[in-house]
């Protein structure tokens, strides 16, 4: 079987999903911290410029993908957007992790809100066609599954770093601020350099439609798209599977730090702060503050890896649906399984327990890392044997659209269900004498609460996005004939133009 992809490619699209992810986990993971400890905005304003911005990228995806597609040029429709996109998420990077004006103050709101929707924009820009690259750049879907799978392993090791280093960074005397200012421009720069190697080396093989569809045309036919709508709809259901992951901090800081902390050497019997506190000198654990949070997430970052280093064997067994299916019951048993394991000594959770629940916590999240851009290239593949045409960039687009809208959703349900506790913010103005943040002591009702939102709520997650996923049929010998027939009128249309 002739062979399509490059050693180059696959080297250098792992390179840049490794950059990029860097940067999308630094706001995923951390902006929802930032907008309360940096910028000093209630729980309420954060998650709200969380929602605001979901919103705004339900219009702004699907239109990049109408975009992408219209796009004619001697580069590509995809490949262009990767040459000219790295610079603006920099420097929206950057912006949207700086707190310039009065900590909560209408203006700071106003500033992370504006912000944190021209990062979303920047991002677009480039996410649409950098994953839509995979349905365009080989034709077999063999090579496409190897490749996906790589370029997600690239981007979970990528999503790792700033796990490692940013809670180390805003944890120590650089504070909040500081802290995240740096990480913003490491990652921003890093991100930068890694994300622009794919475009001078890949190449788009899969043939170009000749009629070029207007926005019109494009919402009709992707509506015909039923493996694209079950798509959309099994993530959406399926959303608050990645609370654990976004809310890594949380669990660091309130439900392993916390308990190994003496308040009584922090505060006086009346909660009143002791003067000259060490807050390091009540903590009492042989791992260091400030790289917690760090195992937490690198321990969801290990079992991720090896489910999505597998995934390709498992594709050889098992239809893409069987798989997700699977996944999905195994991801409902775990977190079912945690809660019940570390709700009966909230205030006494074992580490080295918790780094296990958490790694089969990663196993299913590592195959949903992989298997929603196969989904998605199955999409435009159905879409192309139904109607003759290939909508890849808006396609695509859903599953960037998708991937910020999960997040955003995980992050917004968990910020308003905490709110309704008793749980206490972090007040900016508590440091002790290093400058470290002080953290308030919280309930253990409010530490149920948060250990019921990291496990409950998303194992009710995985059981929802099954539903839509059972209604999927192409697959099994319908996607194997449908795959022989487009190949067979891609050959007849490449030997007519020779002919012409």
């Amino acid at each position: 079987m002739k062979k399509y992809l490059t050693s180059k490619e696959r080297i250098c699209f792992s390179l840049g999903a490794f950059g990029r992810s860097g940067i999308y986990t630094l706001m995923s993971m951390f902006a929802l911290v930032f907008f309360q400890n940096g910028a000093g905005l209630s729980l309420k304003q954060s998650t709200a410029i969380i929602l605001i911005g979901r919103v705004f990228d339900a219009l702004n995806d699907p239109i990049m993908g109408m975009i992408v597609d219209k796009t004619k040029t001697k580069w590509g429709k995809m490949r262009p957007y990767l040459l000219f996109s790295p610079v603006p998420i920099a420097i929206c990077t950057v912006l949207l992790f700086t707190a310039p004006f009065q900590d909560g103050s209408g203006t700071a709101f106003a500033w992370a809100l504006i912000t944190y929707i021209l990062w979303g924009i920047a991002f677009t820009v480039q996410d649409v066609p950098f994953w839509g690259l995979s349905s365009v750049i080989t034709p077999l879907e063999s090579e496409r599954t190897s490749f996906i799978s790589t370029a997600r392993l690239g981007s979970t090791f990528g999503g790792i770093l700033p796990a490692l280093l940013v809670p180390i960074l805003y944890q120590s005397n650089l504070g909040y601020k500081t802290g995240f200012f740096v990480s913003a421009a490491l990652f921003a720069v890093l991100g930068c350099a890694l994300s622009i190697l794919i475009f001078f080396v890949s190449k788009e093989r899969v043939p170009k439609m000749d009629h070029t569809p207007s926005f019109k045309e494009t919402f009709t036919v992707v509506g015909k798209d039923r493996v694209l709508i079950i798509v959309i709809l099994a993530s959406l259901l399926g959303s608050t599977m990645v609370m654990a992951n976004q809310c890594a901090d949380y669990i660091g800081n309130y439900l392993i730090i916390q308990n190994y902390t003496d308040f009584s050497k922090i505060f006086d019997a009346l909660g009143n702060i002791l003067p000259n506190v060490d807050a390091a000198a009540a903590y009492d654990f042989w791992i260091p503050r400030g790289t917690i949070i760090t195992t937490l997430t690198v321990a969801i970052g290990v079992g991720m890896v090896p489910a999505m280093a597998v995934f390709p064997l498992l594709r050889k067994k098992f239809s893409l649906k069987q798989i997700y299916i699977g996944s999905a019951l195994f991801g409902f048993a775990v977190h079912i399984i945690c809660y019940i394991v570390f709700s009966q000594r909230i205030t006494d959770i074992n580490i080295f327990i918790l780094w296990a629940m958490l790694f089969l916590m990663g196993i299913p999240l590592g195959i949903y890392n992989v298997i929603t851009y196969a989904l998605i290239a199955d999409a435009v593949d159905y879409l192309e044997w139904k109607t003759g045409e290939r909508h890849e960039g808006v396609c695509f687009s859903f599953q960037t659209f998708l991937s910020k809208v999960n997040a955003g959703i995980a992050t917004a349900i968990f910020g308003q269900l905490l709110d309704l506790s008793d749980f206490k913010a972090v007040d900016k103005t508590l440091v002790d004498i290093a400058g470290r943040q002080i953290f308030f002591q919280q309930s253990a009702e409010t530490q149920k609460m948060l250990l019921a939102l990291v496990t409950i709520v998303p194992a009710a997650g995985f059981i929802l996005t099954i539903i839509p996923m059972f209604f999927n049929n192409f697959t099994g010998k319908t996607k194997e004939n449908a795959q022989i027939q487009l190949e067979k009128r891609r050959t007849e249309k490449t030997d007519a133009k020779k002919e012409q």
